[in-house]
């Protein structure tokens, strides 16, 4: 009778948890029933709802805040919102480093975390796009534009290698990911830790030189099951295009340079005035939309994270198209009080079917000739749209083919955790990962293309399959005796990646009508198949030492062993040391006005980068055959020697930071600034080819890298309805050569320069536009006219010659920067982020002319010199005009308004009434605006002739039950 009478009195109570410091809503709060197991949590916008009686009190439970009990009893209604205070002294529990979590004041090495308004504000399609500028000393550049996003060099802290692998080790849910980042939904992200130094990345080992990106996805959390619905809608549409010539505009440059070249196809089509349009009939208004659906919760015992998610988008260019369907589960749950066991599983689903039409080359949409005709009479394209000269096909050729290209894949992360009884914190995990991937492209020309027609058909099959097998065994022991505290974590394990590829091309065809189904009917075949394993076996300890969280150390110590390295250099150890100083704890600082956090960091050790293929170590022959009379014999040439010494690259690298609060933790960051040095650089060393091959690849070169990296997170403004806080990343580094292959000679070829920059400028110098005043007989350059390219004589000769190449202008950014500023009056936000790059430069390549042959091709609009237009900025629209094709210099540093979110989040008092915990309703504008003095395509972009940059206006929904 009484249990009746107590449920009788319960009450569904809701409300908001905020911060004290600045209102800000606070995502998973564990709120408690005192003295029950009744718990909930709030969602991503600080709404919480839980079952309580009017004598109850609720504690409110978060990492880096003090926990507040409330009485229930103090509710308005039912409605109870509450504001929890900060904790300096429990700030960074919520930091991931390897194999396992830090509180922030017990880092010692350079660590830093994605600010989570870049996950949580803005309609990302993958993690890259929340990466960039967001952290100190992580770049990511983007080398094209395209429906899928992800064509992205990412670097943490510049380039180390010369020509092997730059990226960072990407590490998913603990495991080592080898897949595409679009391959993740970012919505089931929870956060993204960034491991800069030696010292937090050598627990990598042989894999940590670039840096470690840490990816951690949603868990859920204890309470009753929370039902969430995010999606988003946007447009997309182009952001810049080239400024070409005009179809009258080219028809005149054309009879300017080559007076009688006009075509008679090119006559009628100029005539007619029906112009083509390549740029317009390659692109279109793009779109993307993705809806999730996720359930997480959990009892005393457990807790779970269940996603669903589709992803479509239909890029700017004609036929780019991507979907992704995708599923999570997390689980974990507490089997016995010693025994826990979790999952974090992923399964994947990408649709890249169809082919994009063509922006690249003398066929591509930026250069092709617009005195042409794409399509015939009855609407259909034309193979060769000017007839005279059948070397073009068409630029909306590829769409015609047909082309599948689907991805299946699986990440599933398991693990058993095992609390050894007898031993007081000491235990055991064991930890698995398999990746598995297979994908299939298949395409075929018909003989509606150029391609098709000229091979009676084309097909092209392509099948891989990637499988990954990892298995961990971690030990830690965690003990504290008085102010001393000691952490020991220690793994041995085992990681195998198999990749198997089957290919077949073919031509020659009596059809098209079975298109990629008829292979056995083709005249010339050829199939092909490769299969590659890999193994590494690595054993690590780390030690970490406390004394009063005051003075901290970190060892770490790991030996990797990889099979695709030489017999003589199959293991490697990695070691590192890093120290901390928390001087905010000292006495003379505890109680300081102005510093309310304060600790310095000292970091040196090594890492590699194993970036070598499978038996690259072997020597290695190829199929050469043979006709001997009327036969066709198999036979074999060497291509590789082999090396039994091949081994990694390693950097050294020593690391001072200092992490600081002021201000009672309204201004927080944390400078670093490093050096860095790698030696046994993986090059390929030119060899005389009396053994039948010309290079071997060798461990020798070295380069070496400095840098600093500035982030700070600040409160600008806090009043009752209104703030206003900030989050600044700032960073630059400068590496160079230090040798190449031991004998002091520079790689001219491979623009490598001992002393300078890894990538640099190199060539001759645009020195302007020779003159009708000019003193033509003191030209270095033979033959010279008025209108002609002016090369610089560098060496003052007399002679215009390889001799005057030069270093010029910098490819490395003077600096790189990014600013998110987030402003909140009352149910209303908006987030600013701003990103840019400064200092850098290269020639522009749409600022050629191909001035040494005929006009073939479209060009960009220039100020071209004439006798009546003695311009000094570009020369003559002549033949031979530029004969040693000398490139104009621009900067292509930008700033760039990235992100503009304007959120709106419904208030608690209407979401009571409709019975949701949560609503919110967002708009957001990418690549608004740039700021530029770069005339190509985009600054950012590597490929000014690819896809063009997208500019996005999405419209977002969150929604909780």
């Amino acid at each position: 009778m009484t249990q009746l009478t107590l449920s009788a009195q319960e009450r569904t109570i809701t409300g908001k948890v905020t911060a004290s410091r600045d209102k800000a809503p606070l995502p998973g709060v564990t709120v408690t029933v005192k003295g029950t197991t009744t718990r909930a949590a709030t969602d991503i916008n600080g709404n919480f709802r839980i079952a309580a009686g009017q004598n109850d009190v609720l504690v409110f439970t978060y990492i880096g805040f003090s926990n507040k009990e409330v009485r229930v009893s103090e509710a308005n209604g039912n409605v109870l919102n509450v504001a929890i205070q900060e904790d300096a002294a429990k700030l960074s529990e919520v930091v991931v480093v390897g194999y396992g979590t830090q509180k922030r004041s017990d880092v010692t090495g350079a660590v830093a975390s994605v600010d989570k308004k870049r996950l949580t504000e803005v309609p990302n399609t993958n993690f890259a796009q929340a990466l960039q500028a967001s952290v100190p000393g992580l770049s990511v550049d983007q080398n094209a534009g395209g429906a899928e996003g992800n064509d992205n060099a990412i670097r943490i802290r510049g380039r180390n290698s010369i020509s092997a692998e730059t990226s960072p080790l990407i590490i998913l849910d603990g495991v080592p990911y080898n897949g595409s980042i679009s391959d993740i939904n970012p919505t089931d992200i929870e956060s993204i830790d960034v491991l800069k130094d030696a010292s937090s990345a050598a627990i990598y080992g042989s894999r940590g030189a670039n840096g470690v990106i840490l990816v951690t996805t949603k868990k859920g959390t204890r309470g009753k099951p929370v039902i969430s619905y995010d999606g988003f809608y946007g447009v997309q549409n182009l952001a810049n295009l080239p400024n070409t010539l005009s179809p009258e505009e080219f028809y005149e440059f054309k009879k300017i340079r080559e007076p009688n070249s006009i075509t008679l196809s090119e006559q009628a089509v100029y005539d007619s005035k029906n112009f083509p349009d390549y740029l317009d009939l390659t692109t279109r208004q793009g779109n993307k939309m993705q809806h999730t659906l996720g359930v997480s919760g959990g009892g005393e015992n457990s807790r779970y994270y269940v996603s669903a998610s589709y992803l479509d988008v239909k890029g700017i260019a004609v036929n780019d198209d991507f979907k992704r369907l995708s599923s999570r589960i997390n689980l974990e749950t507490n089997i016995k009080s010693w025994l826990t066991f979790g999952t974090n599983t992923q399964l994947a689903y990408s649709n890249r079917d169809g082919l994009p039409a063509t922006f690249a080359g003398q066929t591509g949409a930026y250069n092709f000739n617009p005195l042409t005709t794409p399509f015939e009479d009855d609407g259909s394209q034309r193979i060769y749209p000017w007839p005279e000269d059948v070397f073009f096909g068409n630029p909306l050729a590829a769409t015609l083919a047909n082309n599948e290209d689907r991805t299946s894949k699986i990440i599933s992360n398991n693990y058993l955790d095992l609390k050894i009884p007898f031993i007081k914190g000491l235990s055991y995990r064991l930890n698995t990962g398999i990746e598995h991937t297979t994908r299939d492209v298949n395409t075929y020309y018909g003989r509606n293309t150029r391609t098709g027609l000229q091979a009676k058909g084309d097909l092209a099959m392509r099948a891989s399959t990637n499988s990954n097998l990892l298995i961990e065994n971690i030990v830690n022991y965690n003990h504290t005796v008085k102010k001393h505290s000691i952490a020991v974590t220690a793994l041995y394990s085992m990681q195998t990646d198999k990749i198997r590829t089957d290919t077949l091309d073919a031509t020659g065809f009596p059809n098209d009508v079975l298109t990629f189904y008829q292979a056995k009917v083709a005249s010339g075949i050829i199939p092909a198949a490769g299969y590659a394993k890999q193994t590494l076996l690595s054993q690590m300890a780390r030690i970490n030492y406390s004394y009063d969280s005051k003075y901290l150390i970190t060892l770490t110590g790991r030996r990797d062993g990889f099979s695709a390295f030489g017999d003589n250099n199959k293991y490697a150890f990695f070691p590192s040391v890093a120290l901390g100083w928390n001087i905010a704890k000292e006495d003379f600082l505890k109680d300081h006005k102005i510093i309310s956090d304060l600790k310095l960091r000292l970091s040196y050790g090594s890492n590699g980068n194993q970036a070598v293929d499978a038996y690259s170590t072997l020597a290695k022959l190829s199929t050469r055959s043979y006709v001997e009379e009327a036969t066709s014999l198999p036979g074999y040439v060497p291509t590789s020697l082999a090396n039994e010494d091949l081994s990694w690259e390693t950097t050294n690298q020593l690391n001072a930071g200092v992490d600081f609060g002021l201000l009672d933790g309204r201004i927080q960051g944390s400078l670093d600034v490093y050096t860095k040095n790698t030696y046994d650089l993986l090059l390929l060393r030119a060899i005389s080819s009396v053994h039948g091959v010309s290079k071997v690849l060798q461990n020798i070169g070295e380069t070496s890298n400095k840098g600093l990296d500035l982030g700070v997170n600040s409160t600008n403004l806090k009043l009752k309805d209104f703030s206003w806080s900030s989050n600044l990343s700032f960073s630059f580094y400068r590496n160079k050569i230090k040798d190449l292959y031991g004998n002091g000679q520079d790689d001219i070829a491979n623009k490598w320069f001992i002393g300078h920059p890894i990538d640099v400028n190199y060539g001759k110098i645009f020195g302007g536009v020779w003159q009708l005043t000019d003193d033509l007989s003191t030209s270095p350059q033979p033959d010279v006219k008025p209108g002609y390219a002016k090369v610089v004589d560098q060496n003052n000769d007399g002679k215009i010659n390889d001799l005057d190449n030069v270093i010029f202008g910098s490819r490395q950014p003077d600096f790189i920067w990014g600013l998110g500023n987030n402003f909140r009056y009352k149910n209303f936000s908006l987030y600013l982020f701003f990103q840019g790059v400064q200092g850098t430069s290269r020639n522009n390549p749409l600022l050629s002319d191909n001035v040494q042959s005929g006009v073939r091709n479209n060009t960009t609009r220039k100020n071209w010199w004439s006798p009546t237009n003695p311009t000094n900025e570009y020369y003559a629209n002549a033949l031979g005009v530029n004969i040693h094709g000398v490139g104009i210099l621009e900067s292509d540093s930008y700033a760039r308004l990235k992100d503009a979110s304007l959120a709106y989040d419904v208030p608690a008092k209407i979401l009571n009434q409709i019975k949701i915990s949560r609503l919110k309703v967002y708009a957001n504008a990418r690549n608004l605006l740039t700021i530029t003095k770069w005339t190509g395509t985009d600054p950012e972009l590597n490929e000014q002739n690819s896809i063009p940059l997208q500019r996005e206006f999405v419209f977002g929904l969150n929604i909780g039950l």
